[in-house]
């Protein structure tokens, strides 16, 4: 044996769920530097112990390829998370009582932040006079829980400069709430906030991405994490295309400077996001395609393009083939045009990017399928593109999708009664398109399409963004985090554990274009893996996202150990 072929680290005595159908089960595994050598039994690994190998005995302790996230913000968005945590409310006094208590007890904070609240339980949307009666003496901002709407009390829209004469961006999908006489009474819909949070001195770029990225790696590291698709970033400027791009600028340059520090804990595959309706197609593929020249390695790389073309479903700023059922004859807005989306997605594939597509309501799935399928037709049928959240799709168009062999990704823990999803969906959706066209994915991972399972940080907390977690969710359909949680949509199977782990490796693997070098546990491939305490296999499904993570590991090299 040469001494290429000993081994760094050795982890033997495991239950190693490899994900390759080749070779599902293994009891060890070898690594030399940051590949791995070996798959296999104990016996055969021993063949690979160096003088300096360092030794594992995981004494049945599960292994798995390390996690991959199909779709978060975890580079600069925890700034939307600071403040009271909301979820769980059930109502506005409640609300408002936990806003209090936060104010009260945090006297020497300039900004009351918060984040969690949804109109169903407040019982409407809540009003900058309803924050003012537990926050006058300085600016309170608290997002929803999509982080796509943001309450105001009076002297927080007083330091955003916002007043009557302000101008909603896009009347009727991004817009404030306003009273009779025409004055925002407290909410910022679909992100018409983003100037008046700059304005009032709450964004701190450098100082808000740092500590962002910081918490945001370390926790998801924490969680099994080895690779993100970073689908699009998240900051007040998103839909100021310019200014959205310095802001990728300087992310990308803090990020390339970690990995060459040997910092980076996540494999980082970013899409450059389009949410300004008026930015320029051309600059945007080209500040892609030159970022992706300055940032093109397999752990650090700018891979394509992110279209938010809408908002949610919940909050009627998705655009549906019919009317939502609580608001007769509106069928929702877009932000971004269909022919914008058709424009991107033409330009983006000619040059090369994959791109990926916010589909949240019916009709933004089905026109973005008709610029898929343009795409394909026109020769760039190697490209990537992805349908991401994919929370409603007419059964035609899922069979479109299925025929066309598309890549779907979504987050389970949304399609659960999680924050009273259920509730909303009753109310917004009706029961017919619950059953229909509710949260297809299942279908999708039967039809063997390659769907990715993700949390959607910032909408996901960070402490209910595990891929066990989600894991948990699409295995059972109900909320990991509620004990009573029923099965929602109700009677509908989950997905066997199989295929969940798949969503959470190879598939969302092949998303970023690195199913040949992760995703699964195969010699040759980087030496990316978690230990779990527990066998998946074995722990009743209502406890997986409680199984404990004791080790990650990315590139040969640990990032984070619990234990172990």
């Amino acid at each position: 044996m040469t001494e290429a072929q000993t081994a760094d680290t050795i982890f033997t005595n495991g239950k190693v769920y490899t994900a390759n159908p080749d070779q599902e089960w293994a009891e060890a595994v070898a690594i030399s530097g940051n590949k791995i050598v070996y798959v296999g039994d104990d016996g055969g690994a021993e063949a690979y112990r160096g003088a300096g190998a360092e030794r594992f005995d995981l004494d049945g302790m599960m292994v798995l390829p390390g996690f991959v996230s199909g779709h978060d913000h975890l580079i600069a968005s925890n700034w939307t998370k600071a403040g009271v945590n909301l979820f769980g409310s059930t109502s506005k006094a409640e609300y408002l009582e936990r806003i209090k208590r936060h104010a009260d007890t945090h006297p020497d904070e300039g900004f009351v932040f918060g984040y969690g609240w949804d109109r169903q339980s407040y019982g409407g949307l809540p009003t900058a006079k309803d924050l003012d009666s537990v926050v006058a003496d300085r600016p309170a901002m608290i997002f929803d829980f999509t982080v796509h709407d943001l309450w105001f009390n009076t002297k927080a829209l007083e330091a955003g400069n916002v007043t009557k004469d302000t101008p909603d961006p896009q009347p009727g999908f991004s817009y404030w709430s306003r009273d009779n006489a025409g004055n925002p009474d407290g909410v910022g819909i679909e992100l018409c906030w983003s100037d008046a949070f700059i304005a009032a001195g709450a964004w701190q770029r450098e100082e808000l991405i740092t500590a962002s990225q910081r918490s945001l790696y370390q926790t998801a590291a924490a969680q099994g994490f080895t690779a993100v698709i970073n689908q699009g970033l998240a900051t007040p400027n998103l839909t100021n295309l310019a200014a959205s791009l310095d802001d990728h600028e300087y992310a990308f340059e803090m990020l390339d400077e970690l990995d060459r520090e040997g910092r980076l804990q996540l494999r980082t595959f970013q899409q450059v996001l389009y949410k300004d309706a008026e930015g320029s197609v051309d600059q945007l593929v080209g500040a892609a395609l030159e970022m992706r020249r300055r940032f093109d390695s397999d752990r650090l790389r700018v891979s394509g393009v992110k279209i938010h073309p809408e908002g949610n479903w919940n909050s009627h700023t998705s655009l549906m083939l019919e009317p939502f059922s609580d608001t007769p004859g509106d069928c929702g807005k877009a932000g971004v045009s269909p022919e914008r989306v058709r424009e991107i997605v033409l330009a983006a594939n000619a040059a090369g990017l994959d791109v990926s597509v916010h589909v949240d309501g019916t009709a933004t799935t089905r026109t973005t399928i008709d610029a898929f399928e343009e795409a394909i037709k026109k020769g760039y049928s190697d490209a990537r593109n992805s349908l991401q959240h994919y929370h409603n799709a007419h059964p035609v168009d899922q069979q479109r999708v299925i025929d066309l062999g598309l890549t779907v990704n979504t987050t389970p823990l949304f399609g659960t009664d999680w924050s009273n999803s259920d509730d909303q969906a009753r109310k917004i959706l009706g029961e017919e398109r619950i059953q229909t066209t509710y949260m297809p994915y299942i279908g999708a991972f039967e039809a063997g399409l390659k769907v990715s399972l993700s949390a959607d940080v910032p909408s996901s907390p960070q402490d209910e963004a595990s891929a066990l977690l989600n894991i948990e969710a699409a295995v059972t359909q109900r909320d990991p985090g509620n004990p009573n949680s029923k099965v929602f949509p109700p009677g509908r199977e989950g997905l066997p554990l199989e295929q969940a782990i798949q969503g959470v490796t190879i598939f969302p693997a092949w998303q970023a274009r690195m199913e040949n070098k992760i995703g699964t546990l195969e010699v040759g491939k980087y030496a990316d893996l978690v230990v779990l305490e527990d066998n998946l296999f074995e722990v009743e499904p209502r406890d997986i996202a409680d199984v404990r993570v004791r080790a990650t590991m990315m590139d040969g090299s640990f990032t984070h150990r619990d234990g172990i």
